[in-house]
C-alpha cells in the first residue's frame, strides 16, 4: 500500500470517527469590528489556542501535562474533583484598539490612543456536565513589539478597508501580566440528548492584570440538538478559553444558537492609566450582549457571534460592536 493511499485512509477514518470528549483541541478565534461595519475602540483580536487531552484520558502525551497541573493546583476550589475532567489550555493572543478616525496620522487627543497587546496565557480547567472552573496566568507586551500595527494593516489590505495611518502614535513598550479565574454553572436543562434542548447558565470571571483588571458576570441561554458537555458557548471570544473544554459533542454533528447578556466592572485600565494627553476615561461599568450560533461536523466546529457593548469611554456613551469567528478542530 502506498503512503498516499495510507494517508487518505487515515484522513477518512478521522473524518468518520466522532470527536472524543477527552481529546485535545486546536482553536483559532478572530474578533473584528469589520463584521459589524465599524472601526472604533476594540477593533481586532486574534487568539490561537491549544487544549490538551484530559488528565483522565491517559498517562502520556499532553494528558500528562494536564495531570501534573491538576495535582499541583489541587488545593484550589473546584480542582481535582474525582468526578471532573481536567485539561490545560495554552493561548497566544493579539489585540488592538484604535480611535474612530483612522485616516488621520496625527494624535487624536479627544479619543482613545492606538495600542497593541500580545500575550501568552495558560489555564487549567476542571469541568463536568453542570459546572466548569478555571485558573490561569498570562504575560504579555504592549507597544510596537505586539505586532498590532502590521496585523491591522494586513487585515485592512486584504479586506479592502481604509488604511490606518496613526500607528506612529501608539502607546510605547511595556511588559504586562497577571492572573485570571473563571467559573460557570448550569442553572437549567430542558430536553433530552437527541431532542431539542434548552440550557440556561451563569458565568463569572475575574482578571487581575497590569493591563486590565476586571470582574464579569453574565447569563447565557442556549438551544440546539446534540449539545456538547460544555454549556458555555464561545460568548467570551478571545478574552477566555472557557468555551474549549468539552466543546465537542460525541455525536457526529450538532448545532446550537445562543444569547448572552453580561455586566463587566473595570477596576483598572492600562489604556486609561497611560493615556497621558488623551482625554480617554474608562467607563467603570460595561453592559454586554451577544447572539450567535455553533455548528459541528465530525471533528470540526465553527462558532459565530455578534456582540454589542455599552460605551467604553466614560464621556462617550455610544455603543460599539464587533463579531467573533471561532474555528476548532478536535485532535
Amino acid at each position: 500500500m502506498s503512503s498516499r493511499v495510507l494517508l487518505a485512509r487515515i484522513s477518512l477514518f478521522l473524518a468518520l470517527v466522532p470527536a472524543s470528549a477527552n481529546s485535545g483541541q486546536l482553536n483559532l478565534a478572530w474578533d473584528n469590528d469589520l463584521f459589524t461595519g465599524s472601526d472604533r475602540g476594540y477593533t481586532n483580536g486574534v487568539r490561537l489556542s491549544y487544549l490538551t487531552s484530559t488528565a483522565e484520558a491517559s498517562d502520556e502525551g499532553s494528558a500528562q501535562l494536564a495531570r501534573t497541573a491538576r495535582e499541583g493546583l489541587s488545593f484550589l476550589p473546584g480542582i481535582a474533583d474525582a468526578n471532573n475532567n481536567h485539561a490545560m489550555s495554552v493561548s497566544l493572543r493579539q489585540l488592538m484598539v484604535t480611535p474612530e478616525n483612522i485616516s488621520s496620522d496625527e494624535p487624536q487627543f479627544n479619543d482613545i490612543p492606538y495600542a497593541g497587546h500580545l500575550s501568552l496565557s495558560s489555564t487549567l480547567w476542571s469541568w463536568n456536565a453542570d459546572s466548569i472552573t478555571g485558573y490561569g496566568a498570562h504575560i504579555g507586551v504592549v507597544g510596537p513589539e505586539s505586532g498590532a500595527e502590521a496585523s491591522q494593516k494586513w487585515v485592512h489590505k486584504i479586506t479592502g478597508s481604509e488604511r490606518p495611518r496613526g500607528w506612529d502614535n501608539q502607546l510605547g513598550t511595556d511588559v504586562v501580566g497577571g492572573l485570571q479565574a473563571a467559573h460557570g454553572r448550569k442553572l437549567m436543562q430542558l430536553g433530552q440528548n437527541g431532542d431539542l434542548e434548552h440550557q440556561l447558565s451563569i458565568v463569572g470571571s475575574t482578571l487581575l492584570s497590569s493591563f486590565r483588571t476586571t470582574a464579569k458576570t453574565g447569563l447565557i441561554w442556549r438551544m440546539g440538538k446534540q449539545l456538547p458537555m460544555n454549556f458555555v458557548p464561545d460568548y467570551a471570544g478571545t478574552s477566555s478559553t472557557i468555551a474549549l473544554p468539552g466543546a465537542f459533542s460525541t455525536s457526529r454533528s450538532s448545532w446550537s444558537v445562543f444569547l448572552g447578556i453580561g455586566l463587566e466592572y473595570v477596576a483598572y485600565s492600562y489604556l486609561e492609566d497611560n493615556a497621558g494627553q488623551y482625554r480617554f476615561r474608562e467607563n467603570p461599568f460595561l453592559g454586554q450582549v451577544g447572539i450567535g450560533g455553533a455548528w459541528q461536523r465530525d471533528r470540526f466546529q465553527t462558532v459565530f457571534v455578534l456582540r454589542a457593548t455599552t460605551g467604553e469611554e466614560d464621556r462617550n456613551k455610544d455603543n460599539f460592536s464587533f463579531g467573533t469567528l471561532s474555528l476548532s478542530w478536535a485532535l
